[in-house]
């Protein structure tokens, strides 16, 4: 849908819904009317509700699962590669092998992970090139593993661990030359027109469009519907 037509349907389908007069009362039910600000909320709480139930697995389906799932979710699908040159210093890391990288405001969830090593002949498995793997463990996980000499860091496995604040920390044997994650980003807000006075979602302003799979546009459009009506906390009857 255009956001003329999310605008123009979220009206239609809201009114299908009325507010119901006092018992005996001869009055016609109440339409409810929402504004563009009020539609585009509603819009994107109900499209980031829709993204992350399908990342979670729909029909008991995991994202990496369904071919249709996947298809859904592809526009949000990104990848990111890190160098070296990037990570951040910070203290208190767990060991002197780790590197930090601070993710983007974007990155909602990561579904892949590798790092490749920095060139050194003197070292197995580091020579310029090879990939190894990233395994995320929680903070307890790795006190448990980390003397592991299998579940442990090993020639081709990276442990990475939360910092905090957006801040993930990798573990390795070796130098690393590069970290590349693939990604679900966070969807764009739908904003059905400029909004004016300083409004803003998500810290945007302008007129976006949905750039999710068409097929999930009347999902989201029931979903908002559904949204404002609680909102609104409208008691209502269904005229069909």
């Amino acid at each position: 849908m255009t956001n003329e037509e999310f605008s123009n349907n979220f009206t239609v389908l809201l009114n299908t819904y009325s507010v119901r007069p006092p018992f005996g009362s001869q009055n016609s039910p109440q339409e409810v009317a929402l504004d563009e600000y009020e539609k585009s909320v509603y819009l994107t709480r109900a499209q980031e509700e829709i993204v992350l139930s399908l990342y979670k697995g729909t029909l008991g389906k995991s994202f990496e699962a369904s071919e249709e799932i996947r298809r859904y979710l592809e526009a949000l699908v990104k990848t990111r590669v890190y160098t070296k040159d990037e990570a951040v210093e910070k203290e208190n890391t767990l060991t002197d092998k780790s590197y930090c990288f601070e993710l983007d405001n974007s990155v909602a969830f990561i579904t892949l992970e590798q790092v490749i090593y920095e060139d050194d002949k003197e070292k197995p498995c580091s020579k310029d090139g090879v990939i190894a793997k990233v395994y995320p463990v929680t903070q307890d996980e790795y006190a448990r593993i980390r003397n592991n000499p299998f579940r442990g860091v090993t020639d081709y496995k990276v442990l990475r661990l939360d910092y905090g604040n957006s801040v993930l920390e990798l573990i390795s044997k070796y130098d690393i030359k590069e970290y590349l994650i693939r990604y679900i980003s966070k969807p764009e807000p739908i904003i059905l027109e400029d909004l004016p006075n300083g409004l803003t979602i998500n810290g945007k302003s302008e007129k976006t469009e949905c750039l999710l799979h068409s097929l999930l546009h009347q999902a989201i459009l029931q979903k908002a519907v559904e949204l404002a009506l609680v909102g609104r906390r409208i008691t209502t009857n269904v005229n069909n």
